[in-house]
C-alpha cells in the first residue's frame, strides 16, 4: 500500500495513480446530476472484494470467494460490470437491420444509457470498456490493458486506485471471512437474499438526509455551499459534527455534575482529533 495525502483528499485534489490514471471528486451536486445511486453502485463495485460478491461469485462463477484475491476478483466481476456499453451501442447502431428485432425492445432512454460510464466522476477519462484482458510479460500474470491509450492496469495499480477511492469515501475493505464451511454457506445464501429484497424495493437517498442534517446544524440551509462541496470533504464533516457534539455533551454533562468522565476516552473529549 502506498501513502496518500489525507490533505489532499479533503481538498478534493486529483490523486495520481500512474501518468494516464487520475482517481477524481465528484461534488455533491455533480453526483445528484450524475445519478445518486448509479455514483455510489460504481464506487461499491469499483471497491468491493470476494465478501462483497459472495453469491455471485459461487452462482456465476462457480468460484469461492474465500479463495480468490481482490485482484482476481475485480478482473472476474467489477472490470466489465463497470464498463460503458458503448460498442454494443455502436454494433446495434451501425447494423440496424440485423438487430431490427432486438432494438424494438430497447428504448431510446436505454439506448443512451449504454453510453454512459459508471466510472466517470471517478476514473478521469477512462472507460473500462477498452479494456482487454493481455498477459504481462513481466510475471505472465494477467492483467488489463488498453492498446489505443497505452493504459495497463495490473495488481499494484488497482490496489493504488481502490485505495484512493476508499479514502475517498472513507470506506473500509470487507474482511468478513467465514469459520467454517456451514457459516460460508450461510453467509452466501444470506447475502443471495438480501439482494433479491433489495432489487424489489425502491432506492431511497443516501444523501438526502446527510445533506438536510448537515445543512440545519451549520446554519447553512438554502446556501450553495453543500452542492459544491466535494464528496470527501462533505462525508469528513459529517462524522465531524457529530465528534463536536459528543464532545460537547460529555463536557456539558461533566460541567453540570450531571455525569462522571472517568474513564472516558480522552479521544471523545478531542473534538479536534481523528475522526
Amino acid at each position: 500500500m502506498y501513502e496518500i495525502d489525507e490533505l489532499k483528499i479533503y481538498r478534493g485534489s486529483d490523486i495520481k495513480i500512474t501518468d494516464k490514471i487520475i482517481v477524481t471528486q465528484p461534488t455533491i451536486d455533480q453526483i445528484i446530476e450524475f445519478g445518486e445511486k448509479k455514483y455510489f453502485q460504481a464506487v461499491h463495485t469499483l471497491t468491493g472484494v470476494g465478501a462483497d460478491f459472495k453469491w455471485q461469485l459461487l452462482d456465476y462463477f462457480q468460484t469461492d470467494y474465500t479463495t480468490v484475491d481482490d485482484f482476481e476478483v475485480f478482473k472476474i466481476i467489477v472490470w466489465r460490470s463497470l464498463s460503458s456499453k458503448k460498442y454494443i451501442h455502436k454494433e446495434l447502431i451501425e447494423n440496424q437491420e440485423k438487430y431490427a428485432e432486438q432494438l424494438k425492445n430497447i428504448s431510446n432512454e436505454d439506448l443512451a444509457e449504454m453510453l454512459v460510464n459508471p466510472l466517470s466522476l471517478i476514473l478521469k477519462d477512462i472507460d473500462f470498456a477498452d479494456f482487454e484482458e493481455y498477459e504481462s510479460n513481466k510475471n505472465h500474470e494477467t492483467i488489463l490493458y488498453d492498446k489505443e491509450h497505452d493504459i495497463t492496469i495490473d495488481r499494484f495499480v488497482y490496489s493504488k486506485i481502490v485505495d484512493a477511492v476508499r479514502k475517498i469515501h472513507m470506506l473500509k475493505r470487507n474482511n468478513q471471512l467465514p469459520a467454517n464451511e456451514i457459516t460460508k454457506m450461510f453467509l452466501i445464501d444470506e447475502a443471495r437474499e438480501e439482494a433479491m429484497l433489495a432489487s424489489k424495493k425502491e432506492y431511497k437517498s443516501v444523501l438526502k438526509p446527510l445533506i438536510s442534517a448537515l445543512a440545519v446544524k451549520t446554519g447553512q440551509l438554502g446556501s450553495d455551499s453543500i452542492w459544491n462541496t466535494k464528496v470527501n470533504m462533505f462525508f469528513d464533516s459529517i462524522k465531524r459534527v457529530n465528534k463536536i457534539q459528543d464532545a460537547e455533551l460529555l463536557l456539558q454533562g461533566a460541567y453540570s455534575g450531571f455525569a462522571s468522565l472517568k474513564g472516558v476516552d480522552k479521544d471523545r473529549l478531542d473534538w479536534t482529533g481523528e475522526i
